[in-house]
């Protein structure tokens, strides 16, 4: 999940650029809707939500949020963010966010988009072009073009479809069950895999929540693992995340949800 190496929030982008590049998502997404497998389950639109979070690393916190609200039909944003500041100065501030398109199938992305400052500064956008079956990725101004095709997602909509698989088919819960997601994670696809692990009660801020939790599947000898905890009876959104990389851990946990009539908040 990118996850908290790259933890999230809202970068701008113009409405002409997300409107035209929605255009083509849709078109693409309607051809790809025919092509689906009669027998394959659709997988439900997600729920428009809040989330909130605290997140902490080094001994550090903050807050942190993921917001997913619905611009127009069957068009979504993502997106997720956190902003640290010791002694007035800015330490960190990371601000990520994906434009998407849904169908039956899932999400089609149609814009991606990361930003830090403070400390260190780095930017990253990804334009996808499906009628080309193209993406132009621009990272610190350096622009690349990479092929693209059916089922490619960015590192913040997979997750909503990582939910929407979980959330249309009880059987993917089993322990032991594997998730492969194609992602464009820099300038070139990768697959990344997943495994369901168990299933928990995790005590968030917000309460006690049934979870399952997902490990993200990495080579035996690496020195970065990922795990995190999806809410059941809340369409599998995050409830807590846990990343360790060289021995340092960085944690998020809910501290509050909306989502339609749900309403989870701390008692403090």
């Amino acid at each position: 999940m990118t996850l908290l190496r790259k933890t999230l929030g809202l970068l701008a982008i113009t409405a002409l650029t997300v409107a035209a590049a929605t255009a083509g998502a849709r078109l693409h997404a309607s051809e790809a809707d025919n092509q689906a497998s009669a027998n394959q389950a659709p997988l439900i639109a997600p729920t428009p939500y809040e989330a909130r979070y605290q997140a902490r690393a080094r001994g550090l916190s903050t807050d942190a949020y993921r917001n997913l609200v619905q611009t127009s039909d069957n068009v979504y944003q993502l997106s997720h963010g956190l902003s640290l500041r010791v002694l007035g100065a800015n330490l960190i501030t990371v601000a990520e966010t994906s434009h998407f398109y849904w169908l039956d199938t899932g999400a089609v992305p149609v814009s991606y988009a990361f930003e830090q400052s403070g400390l260190r500064r780095r930017e990253e956008r990804i334009s996808f072009d499906w009628e080309a079956r193209q993406a132009t990725v621009t990272r610190n101004d350096r622009e690349t073009v990479t092929s693209i095709s059916d089922g490619l997602l960015d590192n913040l909509s997979f997750t909503a479809q990582m939910s929407s698989q979980l959330h249309a088919r009880p059987d993917l819960l089993a322990p032991g069950t594997t998730l492969a997601f194609p992602i464009l994670d820099g300038t070139e696809p990768e697959e990344q895999l997943y495994r369901i692990t168990a299933r928990e009660t995790v005590e968030t801020l917000a309460g006690p929540l049934d979870t399952v939790l997902v490990e993200r599947i990495r080579e035996p000898d690496s020195d970065r693992s990922t795990r995190i905890w999806l809410a059941v009876e809340h369409e599998f959104v995050l409830a807590r995340l846990e990343q360790i990389e060289d021995g340092d851990t960085t944690e998020l946990l809910l501290s509050s949800l909306t989502m339609g009539d749900v309403h989870l908040q701390s008692a403090e």
